[in-house]
């Protein structure tokens, strides 16, 4: 063999390994055939990304594979979530999968709830789909209508103040 072919070889070998120990590292088995992919809609994703886990009671099952807008005329502006579970558990196609924040510093990851009645889901269903308010939503939730309240006694009191500033020009102070 030549001093080429072997420098050719030994390149591809490298590249292969590179590529693969990527893709590794971002959380993808290329060597794995054998997970099952899934869809779930929803209009909005609160911070869900590609790579993020995919749990089932609790067990990483998975992750999110890739996010795509709905091309569908009727359901444009929505997104579709695509995950594996490389998991051999068996689930029906009326389990609902959550988005959730399992603290506030950690991005969103979905939650599959599983229901056990009815057909089981097969790689490809589209299954139903939820998001489970996190703390900081619940808390601006609340804080909204307390916001408006304030707003409105700050535009009263400086109704009042520029009143009471009328009242007490050079003349009346004097």
């Amino acid at each position: 063999m030549s001093k080429e072919l072997k420098i050719g070889i030994i390149l591809i070998i490298v590249i292969v390994s590179f590529v693969w120990g990527f893709n590794f590292l971002k959380g993808y088995d290329l060597l794995d055939g054998k997970a099952r992919e899934f869809q779930v809609e929803y209009t909005k994703i609160g911070g869900l990304n590609r790579a993020s886990s995919v749990t089932l009671n609790g067990l990483k099952v998975g992750q999110v594979k890739d996010i795509a807008f709905n091309t569908a005329e009727e359901k444009r502006g929505q997104l579709i979530v695509t995950f594996a579970v490389e998991n051999d558990f068996q689930f029906s196609k009326n389990s609902v999968v959550k988005i959730y924040s399992p603290n506030p510093l950690s991005p969103s990851n979905l939650a599959i709830v599983p229901n056990y009645e009815g057909e089981m889901a097969v790689s490809g269903d589209i299954l139903e789909g939820e998001m489970e308010e996190s703390l900081f939503t619940s808390i601006g939730e609340r804080l909204n209508p307390l916001q408006q309240k304030i707003e409105r006694v700050i535009v009263r009191a400086d109704t009042l103040f520029s009143g009471v500033n009328k009242i007490l020009n050079d003349k009346t102070i004097n």
